[in-house]
């Protein structure tokens, strides 16, 4: 290659400098004319690093740049295209130089081997520009397969994170099958039970009634007191079986609403009437604070009766002297039942615990204080289906305030 001296330019012309980068950009030569090859290695090597090769086989190493001239092109085209398809998605540009202006019209494969030509004589400024673009291709086109590779990479990656979690679905859904199987077998045994005890606990109700009637003989004072002993019993057991059976109901999805317009005032006076000897019995004051407008909420009245008499219970059987107290006022869309006593409260950690079915409100009571632990389960099982709510707030050693919140009908 005889190359012509540089014409003259300003250096606003010269081309901007490429990005830069971490070792220099490496340069393929090869030139069969070896003046050619060593006139542009020495123009290219202070900036970058040329392999000048005589050898064909210097295709196969790595390089960024393939520089050719046309015997070389001739000779070599197939493994030229061969080489650059291995680069794809790559960019691997080849610049070929000749001294033959027609070459444009050579045969095609030229320029699906060639991405840029340059006719002998060159200026030395093209010949550094034509090479700074093509090596700006290369470098963005690495730049863009490393995020290809990436995006690929972190594509596999979430596919086997969803396989991971469809698995985890699915075994998820499994076990919850068979949680609700086992709990549904549960219920029904329950229920089953339930039924098989109240009979003969009837029966043994029925036949101490007709002893004390007199109906098998003369009844002595003191069979009377025993008698009075067993229907007490018979009583208690026939009422915690009760409490088993209405819990296993509601599990079952057996239990059915009738919801409509119910009087907070007949709801609180009614739920009063069913407690009071109980409060009286144990020496405490039931007080009952009706609203001072009449609400009406959306509920089953049996339901809703049901769930007070239950919280006027416990917290009177959790009050060992002072006062109980049941109130009822508008908050927004709902009213609120509040239970309230100045009995033993809890500590803030066994708020929750209470809810569960079969837990005591105090385990340090369960043998003074009766009860099978579901009253309060049973209560917000109920309250949800009516689209409510219960909650407690209680103090250590200072009472509890239970709250049934319940939405308020259009009559309010």
């Amino acid at each position: 290659m005889n190359a012509a001296p540089a014409a003259a330019s300003s250096s606003a012309d010269a081309p901007a400098p490429p990005p830069a980068r971490a070792e220099p950009s490496r340069i393929l030569l090869l030139l069969d004319q070896r003046e050619n090859r060593s006139l542009l290695a020495a123009e290219l090597g202070d900036r970058h690093q040329v392999l000048p090769a005589t050898d064909d086989d210097a295709l196969d190493g790595e390089f960024d740049l393939l520089v050719l001239d046309g015997r070389s092109l001739d000779r070599l085209w197939e493994r030229v295209q061969r080489r650059k398809a291995r680069d794809e998605p790559g960019f691997l540009p080849v610049l070929l130089v000749t001294s033959r202006p027609g070459v444009k019209m050579i045969t095609r494969h030229v320029w699906r081997s060639v991405d840029e030509l340059i006719v002998a004589p060159i200026e030395k400024a093209e010949l550094r520009a034509r090479i700074e673009v093509l090596l700006r291709a290369r470098s963005f086109s690495l730049q863009l397969g490393g995020q290809v590779e990436a995006a690929r990479a972190l594509a596999q990656r979430l596919h086997q994170q969803a396989e991971e979690l469809r698995g985890t679905a699915e075994r998820l859904a499994e076990r919850t099958a068979a949680a609700e199987e086992a709990n549904q077998a549960k219920s029904q045994f329950l229920a089953m039970m339930s039924h098989e005890l109240r009979t003969p606990l009837n029966a043994i109700g029925g036949y101490a009634d007709l002893i004390e009637m007199g109906v098998r003989g003369p009844v002595t004072d003191t069979q009377r007191d025993d008698l009075a002993r067993i229907k007490a019993g018979q009583r208690h057991l026939l009422g915690l079986i009760n409490e088993v059976l209405n819990y296993a109901k509601l599990e079952t999805g057996t239990v059915h609403y009738d919801l409509a317009d119910v009087s907070a005032r007949d709801a609180l006076s009614s739920a009063e009437a069913l407690v009071a000897p109980q409060a009286h019995a144990r020496g405490l004051e039931l007080e009952v604070a009706a609203p001072d407008t009449d609400l009406w909420v959306r509920a089953d009245e049996e339901k809703l009766r049901q769930v007070l008499a239950n919280l006027l219970s416990n917290a009177i059987k959790f009050t060992p002297a002072g006062r109980v107290r049941l109130s009822c006022e508008a908050s927004g869309a709902d009213a609120c039942f509040r239970v309230s006593d100045t009995g033993i409260g809890l500590s803030p950690d066994k708020l929750e615990a209470i809810f569960e079915p079969f837990v005591q409100i105090r385990s340090d009571l369960t043998r003074t204080e009766e009860g099978t632990g579901l009253g309060l389960a049973i209560s917000r099982a109920i309250a949800e289906a009516m689209q409510g709510s219960l909650t407690a707030e209680s103090v250590l050693g200072e009472g509890s305030t239970f709250t049934l919140q319940l939405p308020l009908s259009s009559r309010s």
